[in-house]
């Protein structure tokens, strides 16, 4: 089982700096327009940065993942799509939603994994990838 953690901009319960020094970007999920979305944060900025219908939202409050008995599997596009693939989201619709990691530009960033597309928001925008890793739970 994943667990989560709740990050507010000005909260004085958690200090993400020490977290920031060790992991400066975290996988990170939030709330947007009724649907739980997966991405990333850059925690030396505090902002999260999420793909909602085509576009990069970012958000000061969110969500970051701590742990859980997980590990990265490869999917190439064509693969059946792993059984054991962690359920991090859903659209409003109910659809579910995974988390994927790419490399772009050299590092690792985390974005939505939604019919079998990663969806990661970068600076320059939107980045769709057919092939990419996704989290599973390992037994």
């Amino acid at each position: 089982m994943a667990s989560w953690m709740n990050i507010r901009k000005g909260s004085t319960a958690v200090d993400i700096s020490s977290i920031a020094n060790e992991f400066p970007i975290c996988m990170a999920r939030a709330w947007i327009d009724s649907s739980l979305v997966p991405g990333y944060v850059r925690l030396s900025n505090h902002v999260a940065y999420f793909v909602h219908e085509g576009q990069v939202v970012t958000k000061q409050e969110f969500q970051i993942f701590i742990n859980g008995n997980l590990e990265w599997l490869e999917y190439v596009e064509g693969d059946p799509f792993p059984f054991e693939a962690l359920q991090v989201g859903r659209t409003a619709e109910n659809e579910p939603l995974f988390i994927g990691s790419v490399k772009v530009e050299g590092v690792d960033l985390y974005g939505k994994v939604q019919g079998k597309v990663c969806y990661v928001a970068t600076d320059q925008g939107v980045i769709e990838r057919t092939s990419f890793f996704v989290l599973v739970i390992v037994d």
